[in-house]
């Protein structure tokens, strides 16, 4: 079974604005979660300090100053190259990338944007499996709750399954769980990189030298760009 957490940055709505023009999933493929949780660990202990410098909106730390959860959108750039650093070492996970232009959306993947979060990963799954990203049968998606409609919780692995499964024989069997981050290490780890994403394409390119070497190193397999053919030239290297 393959593990894949999964977080976001941006939104799904239209717009003129580069500051809002990208919606991006984050997610996070372990290959040795017990090294990469204590890689977490020692990553907090070692930043605390600047980590609580850093969080102005309290979305790191409680009232009480007790840590909670690493959140890219806190971060300054220093801290997320600190955080690529440290983490992008021995190999111990993957990260795939869903990138959507709002610019270039059709009005029908405005007006549902639940429905849309669920083909986005539909359609990046089949992808996956077809050029041989994905080789398990079995797939266990782990998703950050805060962002997810109450309603829209019950049909993603009905979907999924029906569309992998049922439709296309191209899986055994989709699970779907959702988290409060908070309670997730691997959430938060992907929260971050979406959000390094996010940063570096509404910056026009201030990470992007970093994400060049992560993919040379294995570390960012090739990103899922939505609509391909209208933009994928224009975003492929990062």
């Amino acid at each position: 079974m393959i593990n894949m957490y999964i977080d976001e940055s941006g939104s799904i709505h239209p717009t003129s604005n580069n500051l809002n023009r990208f919606f991006i999933i984050g997610i996070v493929i372990p290959k040795d979660s017990q090294k990469l949780k204590r890689i977490y660990k020692i990553f907090i202990r070692k930043n605390i300090d600047e980590l609580r410098k850093l969080d102005k909106e309290g979305k790191m730390f409680n009232s009480n100053g007790h840590f909670l959860e690493l959140k890219g959108s806190s971060m300054n750039k220093p801290m997320k190259l600190n955080f690529m650093n440290f983490f992008c070492q021995n190999n111990l996970f993957e990260i795939r990338y869903i990138i959507l232009d709002n610019n270039q959306l059709e009005e029908k993947f405005i007006k549902n944007k639940a429905r849309t979060f669920n083909y986005l990963l539909k359609i990046f799954l089949i992808n996956s499996i077809k050029k041989k990203y994905i080789e398990d049968k079995q797939i266990f998606l782990q998703i950050d709750e805060r962002n997810v409609k109450t309603d829209a919780k019950y049909s993603l692995e009905d979907y999924l399954n029906q569309e992998l499964l049922l439709n296309d024989n191209l899986i055994e069997n989709i699970q779907v769980k959702y988290f409060d981050s908070s309670q997730n290490c691997f959430i938060q780890i992907a929260d971050v990189f979406s959000n390094i994403m996010y940063s570096n394409l509404i910056t026009k390119g201030s990470y992007k030298k970093e994400l060049q070497q992560l993919q040379q190193n294995k570390y960012i397999l090739p990103p899922f760009i939505f609509p391909q053919k209208k933009f994928e030239n224009n975003i492929k290297k990062i």
